[in-house]
C-alpha cells in the first residue's frame, strides 16, 4: 500500500501531480504505449526493448510480466512462457533470446535461452543478468546480497568484481569485451563505470551524476565515446530537493561524453520521466512515465466521477465533511516516493472544492494522508519520516510507522505510534476514536503479506497503549486494506489471494467470525469503505481493462458497479453526511519513443 520500491531480481527483468503537456520533438516517434490499470507499480513498471526492437517487456512486479510485439502492438503470452509452467520475469538474452525467472516441473530459477528449449541456469534466484549482444557473456549482481560484488564472464564461469556501490545499469560493448555500469552510492549521487572483462581492469568514467536509484537502464554510443543515461540534472544531486514535493527532478536522458566529462540534455519531457534508454539500428529510444492523478468525488449512488484536485492521492475526510486531505508530490523515479507530503482543501455540500490546496503534512520522506479522529482533535498518518533528508526510499535511518499529531497545528510534535512497521499502510480511526487500524507486513512473518493491525491509545495525550496484530483466520491470506463499520462492530477486509484474485472478507472488531462476502479481480491496493447506514461496503474492482467503484450489500448478494470512468478509480472514502464517495482517479501509460540517434 506504501508505495514499494519493487526490488531488483533479474535483469534485463528487473522487478523493481498533473502531468504538464508538452510537444515532442518533430523528429520523435512515440513506437508504443501500454496503459495501466495499477497504482504505484504503474510508474515503477520497469519496460526492456529487445535488440531488434520488436518485442518489449513490462514488468510491474513478480507475477505480473507481459510480453508486447512492437510491430503489432499484442501481447504474446506463449512466447513470453517458452514452454516454462510459469514465469515471473523475463528479459532478452542474445539475438532472439529470453532469460526468464520462473518454474517448469520441479526446476525453478532463472532459465537461459537453449537451442531447444529454456535451460536452467546456475545463477541464484535473486540475481540481476544481463547478457551480451550474442548471449555468450552474463554479468550479475545479486539484488538481495549485502555484499557490492559484480559478477561477469561466460556462462557458468563467472569472475567477481568489487564494487563501490549499488548496480542500477549495465550494457556489454558491441563486442563483449567491456561491461559499462551505473552505480548508485549511499550519499545519493550515482558513478559510471567500465570493466575491461580480459585483465579485469576497472575504469571510473564519470562521478557525481544525479541518477535514480531505481534499477534501469544505460546505453553505449556505436563510437564507444558516449553513453546515454537518465539523470534528473546535469550537477550533482541535492537530497534536499529530494524531499520536496514541488522540485524539478523528472528523470531526462542526457549524453554522457567520456572524454569530456561533459553531460547534454537529449531528451526532456516536463513533469514526467524520461527513462531507460537504448540503442537500436542507428535510433535512440526510451521510455516516458505518462501519469496523471487526481482526488474525484462520486455520488454514492453512483454516477460520473468529479475531478476536484488534481496531482493526489489515497483521500480522507474530515468528520466535519468540509475537508479532504490526500498525499500528493508525484512518482518521480529519481526521488521514488521521497517527495510525498500531504494536503488538504476544502468543499462544499454539493462536491465543489471552495480552497486552494495547503500543507497539513510534511518533512522528510514519504508521508500517507491524515485520517483525522472523529472529534476532530489529532490526525493520524502513515509516515516513512527521517531525521535527516535520506537519498532514497531504503536508506538507514528511515521509519515506516504510524504517526499522531494534532489535527489543526502543523508544527506540533509529531508523536510515533508504533515502531515495526514494515510497508505500512494508512491508519483508520475506529467510530468511538479510541482505536486505530492498519496494516503491515509481519517482520516475523512473510514479505510481501500484509496483516491488520490495531492500536489503542490515549485520546488526551496521544499517548500509545498497546498494539496489537488482528487475530484473523488463516483464510484470509493477505489483508491489504481494512475498514471499521459505522458502528465499529465489523471490520471489511480486501484480501490479496495473488495474481488479480481478491476476496471481499467482513469479521468481527476482533478478527473473529469471518465472513466471506464475495470475490472479484483487481490489479492493486483497491480500498474500501462502508456506506453510512452499514448495510452496503464500496470497495474498488477491475471491470474490464479499468479498475472501478462497486456497491456489495453486507448481507451478501450480486455487487452493483458505481461508475465507469474513463480512468482508474481507487480508494473509495465516504463521506460522514453518505452523499459522497471521494477516490483516487488515475490514468498512467508507459510510453516508447524513439529518433534518430543524435
Amino acid at each position: 500500500m506504501t508505495p514499494r520500491r519493487i526490488a531488483a531480481c533479474v535483469c534485463g527483468f528487473v522487478i523493481l501531480p498533473l502531468v504538464l503537456a508538452q510537444s515532442p520533438a518533430p523528429t520523435d516517434v512515440l513506437v508504443f504505449e501500454q496503459a495501466s490499470n495499477r497504482w504505484f507499480e504503474g510508474p515503477s513498471t520497469y519496460v526492456a526493448i529487445s535488440p531488434d526492437a520488436n518485442w518489449a517487456v513490462f514488468i510491474s512486479g513478480l507475477g505480473n510480466t507481459q510480453l508486447y510485439s512492437l510491430a503489432t502492438g499484442r501481447p504474446d503470452p506463449e512466447k513470453l512462457r517458452g514452454g516454462l509452467d510459469r514465469v515471473e520475469a523475463a528479459g532478452f538474452c542474445g539475438p532472439g533470446g529470453f532469460l526468464r525467472l520462473g518454474a517448469r516441473g520441479s526446476e525453478s530459477g532463472i532459465f537461459f535461452p537453449g537451442r531447444v528449449a529454456p535451460a536452467l541456469s546456475s545463477l541464484p534466484p535473486d540475481a540481476v543478468p544481463t547478457c551480451s549482444a550474442d548471449g555468450a557473456e552474463i554479468a550479475y549482481y545479486r539484488a538481495s546480497a549485502p555484499d557490492k560484488v559484480l559478477y561477469a564472464g561466460p556462462r557458468g564461469d563467472y569472475r567477481d568484481y568489487g564494487i563501490d556501490g549499488t548496480v542500477t545499469a549495465m550494457t556489454f560493448s558491441p563486442d563483449g569485451e567491456q561491461l559499462y555500469y551505473l552505480l548508485f552510492h549511499s550519499d545519493g549521487h550515482s558513478s559510471f563505470g567500465r570493466i575491461t572483462l580480459r585483465t579485469g581492469s576497472s575504469r571510473t568514467l564519470a562521478t557525481g551524476l544525479d541518477a535514480s536509484p531505481v534499477a534501469g537502464h544505460i546505453a553505449l554510443a556505436p563510437d564507444g565515446r558516449r553513453a546515454f543515461v537518465a539523470l534528473a540534472s546535469a550537477g550533482l544531486p541535492n537530497n534536499e530537493a529530494r524531499h520536496k514535493p514541488d522540485a524539478d527532478r523528472w528523470l531526462k536522458i542526457y549524453e554522457l561524453n567520456f572524454a569530456k566529462g561533459a553531460r547534454r540534455v537529449v531528451v526532456e519531457s516536463p513533469g514526467q520521466d524520461s527513462s531507460d534508454p537504448a540503442i537500436i539500428g542507428g535510433n535512440l529510444y526510451w521510455v516516458r512515465t505518462v501519469v496523471h492523478d487526481s482526488i474525484a468525488l462520486v455520488p454514492t449512488g453512483g454516477g460520473e466521477a468529479k475531478e476536484i484536485v488534481a496531482g493526489g492521492e489515497v483521500p480522507m475526510w474530515a468528520p466535519d465533511g468540509k475537508r479532504i486531505g490526500y498525499t500528493f508530490g508525484g512518482w518521480r523515479l529519481a526521488d521514488w516516493a521521497l517527495n510525498l507530503d500531504d494536503a488538504v482543501v476544502t468543499v462544499d455540500a454539493d462536491g465543489n472544492r471552495t480552497s486552494q490546496p495547503t500543507i497539513i503534512v510534511s518533512g522528510y520522506h514519504e508521508d500517507f494522508p491524515p485520517a483525522w479522529s472523529p472529534d476532530g482533535k489529532w490526525i493520524a498518518f502513515h509516515s516513512h519520516r527521517s531525521a535527516k533528508p535520506v537519498p532514497e526510499y531504503s536508506s538507514l535511518g528511515s521509519s515506516d510507522d504510524i504517526y499522531l499529531r494534532l489535527a489543526d497545528d502543523v508544527h506540533a510534535p509529531e508523536i510515533r505510534l508504533t515502531d515495526f512497521g514494515w510497508e505500512t499502510g494508512p491508519a483508520y480511526w475506529s467510530p468511538d476514536g479510541k482505536k486505530l487500524l492498519f496494516n503491515s507486513w509481519d517482520r516475523a512473518g512473510q514479505r510481501g503479506i500484509d496483516k491488520l493491525w490495531v492500536l489503542a491509545l490515549d485520546t488526551e495525550s496521544g499517548r500509545p497503549l498497546h498494539v496489537e496484530r488482528l487475530p484473523l483466520p488463516e483464510e484470509i491470506r493477505s489483508a491489504q486494506w481494512g475498514a471499521w463499520s459505522p458502528d465499529g462492530k465489523e471490520i471489511a477486509i480486501e484480501d490479496n489471494r495473488g495474481g488479480q484474485q481478491r476476496f471481499l472478507w467482513v469479521a468481527s472488531a476482533d478478527g473473529a467470525h469471518a465472513e466471506k462476502l464475495l470475490e472479484y479481480e483487481g490489479t492493486s491496493y483497491g480500498g474500501l469503505d462502508w456506506l453510512a447506514d452499514g448495510k452496503t461496503i464500496v470497495y474498488s474492482a477491475l471491470a474490464g481493462d479499468r479498475m472501478q467503484l462497486f456497491a456489495a450489500p453486507r448481507s451478501g448478494g450480486a455487487p452493483r458497479q458505481l461508475t465507469h470512468d474513463a480512468g482508474n478509480l481507487m480508494h473509495p472514502r465516504v463521506s460522514p453526511d453518505g452523499r459522497w464517495i471521494a477516490c483516487t482517479r488515475i490514468v498512467q501509460s508507459k510510453q516508447i519513443w524513439r529518433r534518430s540517434l543524435p
